[in-house]
C-alpha cells in the first residue's frame, strides 16, 4: 500500500490543525450518497492505521496514529511502537455515516463524514479542517516494533568504576532501510544496523553514542523513531520513557566460571540481587570485542529470586553453540531490567519491546 497520494493531499490542508486524531473504517461500496450505509460492526474488532508523515522533525506531530473501536463506544489509541493500547475515549456513528471521536487526548472532539469510497478496510474521512484515510493493515509495518529505555552502566572512568545513564534503542522489521530515535528538537542517534542472538536484524545505537554517559537521570522522555522503508516511504513512531529510575549492579559481586573441554560448554554467573521489586534479569555473553549489538548468546529471562545471591547457568546444547572456540576470549554481561508500566510477564505475552530500565554491567570472562 502506498499512502505518498494521500499524505501529500490530505496534509496541504491538515498542517493548519494538525493536532487532531481520527480514525474508522468501511464501506457497503458502491451505489449513491443517499442508499451509503456503514454500520457500527464495519469498524470494531479492528486496529486502523494512518500514516500523516510530513518530515523528519520532532516537532511535527505525524506519527502513526492507531485507533481500535470497541463495541460499546469505548475508544482505544495504540502506542504503535510498542504495541500497548490504553483507553482515551469513546466514539459513536451517527445513521448518516458521520464518526464522532471523543479523544481525551485531544482538546475537541472531532466530527468525521465516512465518504462512500470507503471499503472495509479503508476508510476516508473528509472533514471541514482535512480528510484522512485509516487502514486495516499498513503491510510493510506489520513487524515493525520500537523501543527506548534508559541503562544505568557501571563502566571504567579514570582507573575507577562509577556509574552513568545512557540511552538505548532497538528498533525491528524486514522492510527497514534506516532508522533514527530523536529524543528532542536537537538530539537524534541515527542507529545502526545488527544481529542479535536469534538472528534478528535490529537496529541499534552505535558504539560511540553508547559510550556518551549523563551522570543524572534524564527523566520521563518522548522519544520519536523515524523510519525509513525499504520502499522509500517513511514513518514516525512514538514511544515514551517513563519516569522511573534503576539502581546501579554491584559490580563487586559479579562472578563467572565455566567448565572447558572439547564437548558442550557450560557458564555459571553469579551478582548480587537489587534491592528492589518487579526486577528481572539476563544475562548474555559477547565476543572479544566486547560488542554489544551482535551478542553471541541471549539467556531467557528470570524474575529476582528471594536469594540475596542471583544465579544463571548458560548452557550449549551442542559444541559451539555460543559461537566461540577454545581459547577464545569473551566477555559476560548482566542485565537487571524493569518493565514499562502495566506490563506484567506471568500475564499474557512477553515482549522485549517494553522494557522501561536497564542496569547493566560487563567483566570479562576469560579464555573459552
Amino acid at each position: 500500500m502506498n499512502t505518498s497520494f494521500y499524505n501529500k493531499l490530505s496534509f496541504a490542508i491538515l498542517i493548519a490543525g494538525s493536532l487532531f486524531l481520527t480514525s474508522c473504517g468501511s464501506s457497503s461500496g458502491g451505489g449513491e450518497e443517499d442508499v451509503f450505509e456503514f454500520k457500527s460492526s464495519d469498524l470494531t474488532n479492528k486496529y486502523w492505521y494512518s500514516s500523516t508523515f510530513i518530515d523528519d522533525s520532532y516537532s511535527k506531530n505525524d506519527v502513526v496514529l492507531v485507533y481500535k473501536f470497541n463495541g460499546g463506544g469505548d475508544l482505544y489509541k495504540q502506542e504503535f511502537s510498542g504495541r500497548r493500547d490504553v483507553k482515551v475515549g469513546s466514539w459513536s456513528l451517527g445513521d448518516d455515516n458521520t464518526l464522532v471521536i471523543d479523544d481525551e487526548t485531544i482538546i475537541n472532539s472531532q466530527e468525521w463524514k465516512i465518504d462512500k469510497s470507503s471499503t472495509r478496510d479503508h476508510i476516508f474521512l473528509k472533514s471541514t479542517i482535512g480528510n484522512r484515510d485509516f487502514y486495516t493493515q499498513i503491510n510493510e509495518l506489520n513487524d515493525v516494533t520500537a523501543d527506548a529505555s534508559v541503562v544505568k552502566e557501571v563502566y571504567l572512568k579514570n582507573d575507577d568504576f562509577v556509574s552513568g545513564y545512557r540511552y538505548d534503542f532497538e528498533v525491528k522489521g524486514d522492510n527497514i532501510k534506516s532508522a533514527v530515535a530523536k529524543i528532542s528538537s536537537n538530539e537524534s542517534f541515527t542507529l545502526i544496523k545488527s544481529q542479535n542472538s536469534n538472528d534478528e536484524t535490529v537496529w541499534r545505537i552505535n558504539e560511540v553514542d553508547a559510550n556518551e554517559y549523563l551522570e543524572n537521570f534524564p527523566g520521563e522522555k518522548l522519544v520519536k523513531f523515524v523510519l525509513t522503508m525499504n520502499s522509500g516511504e517513511e514513518y514516525k513512531l512514538d514511544e515514551k520513557i517513563y519516569n522511573q529510575d534503576i539502581e546501579a549492579l554491584s559490580f563487586q559481586s559479579v562472578d563467572s566460571e565455566h567448565t572447558t573441554g572439547s564437548d558442550a560448554l557450560s557458564l555459571v554467573v553469579k551478582w548480587k540481587a537489587l534491592d528492589a521489586g518487579n526486577i528481572y534479569y539476563y544475562v548474555q555473553v559477547l565476543n572479544s570485542e566486547k560488542d554489544e549489538n551482535n551478542p553471541l548468546f541471549t539467556s531467557n529471562w528470570q524474575p529476582a529470586s528471594a536469594d540475596a545471591l542471583q544465579s544463571m547457568t548458560l548452557e550449549e546444547d551442542s559444541k559451539g553453540d555460543f559461537g566461540l572456540s577454545l581459547e577464545d576470549n569473551f566477555y559476560v554481561k548482566v542485565v537487571a531490567f524493569l518493565y514499562e508500566d502495566g506490563i506484567d510477564p506471568f500475564q499474557g505475552d512477553i515482549y522485549t519491546f517494553n522494557i522501561q530500565a536497564r542496569s547493566q554491567f560487563i567483566k570479562a570472562g576469560g579464555e573459552w
